[in-house]
């Protein structure tokens, strides 16, 4: 068995010798190999010649200068000439994690089947590749500076960042403004000089996602799980929205897929909302007590207001509002206001008309009529007949399910007549002038205006 024996010489090499293009670079341009040099002998100090094809080698790194755990291995046949020979070993970027712990580290090399001894410690240069102090200098928190926006930044004091230009970034961009000082001074301040442009536009391409999400108040986001364009939190107002013209609407929304145009009133409104079969819809979400669907009032000495699907000390309202019940109806004259009588409790009218036989006429009234009413001893059946023929004149008796009439002085005729009925509604049979309820209470919150400046933001 020939024997060998070797000297060696171990640095990192950092790119003053050319590298074929086989060789791996990491992304910052660091060659990712350790040269290797060494002189090579036999037993009696004669030099190993053999520079074709070369002698196997097997190189290993390991954690011990003796026995120990393998970190790394790699084999090649490297040409020996007058017993030198000179090898590149070949690391990738996974590779170097074996140095950054600091640790020390050992090379063994086995030529032939024969392990050299003893193992010949890696010093300082190899751990440039990872230095203690640069392992992460091209980094922020752990994100390669590819990651963040290039662009032409300024750091402005006390804000945050002020980008001037067109900044993308694949990732993302936080701006945390806890230690700014001053009232009204924006953490992300977004200019577009452009028409057809947005200053902030956000997009999330999750089938789920939500374009853009705000939080005030230190409140906590709630946002909706299949996703939105934006979704907006805080204590009292989720959303604020406000529009500077006299004929202005603060804001405007369209529903159902519409995309064509949306409209608002000519005057302007506090808010435009479209849909194809409905406009706006409003729930009160409580089981019990007084709720309502919506409110509206007027301003002024001389206000009104009205709820709409109120639920009010036990009863149902479609519609309760201290002002008048009207409709409008065209007229020669051009559309006039009419109005709708109204009673102190919950009546349902019904209109018909009969003609005697013989003096008498039976009215059965309509089941379902029947059905949406209370007539009992304490909820009678009212009626009224309107003659339209000569007799002796009618009188009346009901009953639950209709009323009989009659000719006065056993008259025999057969006088036609138009009868009206008005009974107590079932769902209002102990409702009698009810008390009102009061209008909803209102608070009124400042708001405060803060002129745009392209320029310069107010910071």
């Amino acid at each position: 068995m020939r024997t060998f024996f070797v000297v060696t010489i171990v640095a990192l090499a950092f790119g003053v010798t050319s590298m074929p293009t086989a060789e791996l670079e990491s992304k910052d341009g660091v060659p990712m190999f350790i040269n290797y040099q060494g002189y090579l002998t036999d037993a009696s100090g004669t030099p190993i010649h053999n520079p074709s094809p070369g002698l196997a080698m097997n190189f290993s790194i390991y954690d011990s200068e003796t026995g120990g755990n393998s970190l790394w291995s790699q084999l090649q046949t490297v040409p020996v000439r007058q017993g030198v020979f000179n090898v590149k070993l070949q690391l990738s970027e996974q590779d170097t994690v074996i140095f950054r712990t600091g640790e020390r580290r050992w090379l063994e090399l086995i030529i032939g089947g024969q392990r050299l001894t003893p193992r010949t410690e890696i010093t300082t240069m190899a751990y440039g590749i990872h230095s203690a102090k640069a392992d992460d200098a091209d980094k922020l928190d752990g994100k390669h500076h590819t990651e963040f926006i290039w662009n032409s930044t300024t750091l402005q004091a006390p804000g945050n960042f002020y980008i001037d230009g067109a900044g993308i970034t694949n990732g993302l961009l936080w701006a945390y403004g806890s230690t700014i000082s001053g009232n009204r001074t924006p953490t992300i301040y977004g200019v577009s000089s452009k028409d057809s442009s947005f200053a902030v536009w956000g997009v999330n391409t999750g089938e789920r996602g939500t374009g853009i999400g705000g939080v005030g108040n230190r409140d906590t986001l709630f946002y909706l799980t299949s996703g939105s364009g934006g979704a907006f939190s805080a204590r009292r107002f989720g959303l604020f929205a406000y529009a500077h013209d006299t004929n202005g609407t603060a804001i405007a929304t369209m529903g159902n897929r519409i995309s064509d145009t949306v409209y608002t009133l000519a005057q302007g409104c506090g808010g435009a909302f479209n849909g194809t079969t409905i406009g706006v819809y409003g729930l009160a979400r409580n089981l019990t007590g007084n709720r309502a669907g919506g409110f509206f009032r007027t301003w002024g000495s001389d206000s009104t207001y009205t709820y709409v699907a109120y639920n009010y000390g036990g009863t149902k309202y479609k519609v309760l509002g201290d002002g008048t019940a009207s409709t409008i109806m065209a007229t020669r004259e051009g559309k006039r206001v009419l109005f709708a009588p109204e009673a102190p409790q919950p009546f349902f009218e019904d209109f018909g008309e009969g003609k005697l036989e013989n003096g008498f006429c039976r009215i059965n009234l309509d089941p379902l009529f029947l059905d949406c009413v209370t007539v009992d001893e304490n909820n009678p059946l009212r009626v009224f007949i309107t003659l339209t023929d000569n007799c002796n004149g009618v009188y009346v008796k009901s009953d639950a399910t209709g009323f009989n009439v009659y000719e006065l002085n056993g008259g025999k005729s057969s006088a036609g007549f138009y009868w009206r009925v008005i009974a107590t509604r079932k769902d209002g049979k102990d409702i009698r002038l009810p008390p009102a309820p009061p209008a909803a209470a209102e608070v009124g919150v400042p708001v405060k205006s803060q002129p745009a400046n392209p320029a310069s933001p107010d910071r």
